[in-house]
């Protein structure tokens, strides 16, 4: 039947046949069975025959069934694809990959982001490159954060053959909510540019980072945007950024239809290239 979305506000009471676990704001856990209590809380039988935990709702930061231990791992993310292939007066070949995976652990958040890009014309590339991420989040309170991580990307046609970054920083959610979420992120990387022809650079740059998303029709279509933007401590012309805007909508059992669009800005382009990429992509994927 989907999903089926209900104000919190006329909710009396929740219960349920089998166990759940109950996920509080300050990364504590309820399990046990959701019984029938005082309006305005969520009433959960730990154990046969003690007496039950009362929790008010707006202390609940998820609700997953089963019995879910502390040291279990919450794992979601998605994958898109698309291919675009023609062939007679024109022989194009188009390939682009975009993929996010987050594991959640209490305190603890993990996030890999994949991204990549691959064309030709008439068997003559015209576009490759592809960017690697790795982060790590450690939360101190609901909403502030620490994170270290680290980029890799690699675009002949802008000739990096590789470019590298590794930092640390702080990070905040700002709004976390079931249809809205916005965090940002700020820290200080160490970056390295290997370049085909060009001559290698290594700087240090303040890194702000943006993360959106906010569903404008309730599980119908999102509006997302993510960037991050690296400025050059030792020469403001180092710096670059990359962004990603689009709108995502579900199909059905967790395929996904995305349209965005991603600019790349680099301050200090290799001799013959300019500082501009940008692309729009439209691809299907899938989410879990």
């Amino acid at each position: 039947a989907g999903r089926l979305w209900i104000d919190a506000a006329r909710v009396t009471s929740v219960e349920t046949t089998g166990d759940m676990t109950v996920i509080l704001r300050d990364y504590s856990r309820k399990t046990g069975r959701l019984v029938a209590g005082p309006p305005g809380t969520l009433t959960i039988q730990t154990t046969p025959g003690a007496p039950p935990a009362q929790v008010p709702p707006d202390r609940v930061a998820a609700l997953l069934p089963g019995r879910i231990g502390e040291e279990d791992w919450r794992v979601t993310g998605r994958v898109n694809a698309g291919l675009t292939d023609t062939s007679g007066n024109t022989e194009v070949r188009r390939t682009n990959l975009d993929a996010e995976v987050i594991a959640r652990r209490d305190l603890d958040r993990w996030s890999l982001t994949m991204r990549g890009n691959h064309a030709t014309d008439r068997q003559q590339e015209t576009a490759e490159n592809a960017t690697v991420s790795l982060k790590y989040d450690r939360f101190v309170t609901e909403q502030l954060y620490f994170y270290g991580g680290s980029s890799l990307e690699h675009d002949p046609f802008k000739d990096i053959r590789l470019r590298t970054n590794l930092g640390a920083g702080a990070g905040a959610q700002i709004i976390d909510r079931t249809h809205t979420h916005l965090s940002l992120e700020s820290g200080v990387d160490r970056v390295r540019t290997d370049y085909f022809a060009g001559q290698d650079l290594a700087n240090t740059a303040l890194r702000v980072a943006i993360r959106f998303d906010h569903w404008v029709l309730p599980d119908r279509a999102q509006l997302f945007h993510t960037g991050e933007t690296f400025l050059s401590v030792d020469s403001i012309s180092r710096s670059f950024t990359r962004t990603q805007t689009g709108l995502r909508v579900p199909l059905r059992d967790g395929l996904l239809a995305t349209v965005q669009w991603n600019l790349d800005w680099d301050g200090n382009p290799a001799p013959g290239r300019v500082s501009r990429d940008q692309a729009t992509v439209l691809s299907l994927g899938y989410r879990w």
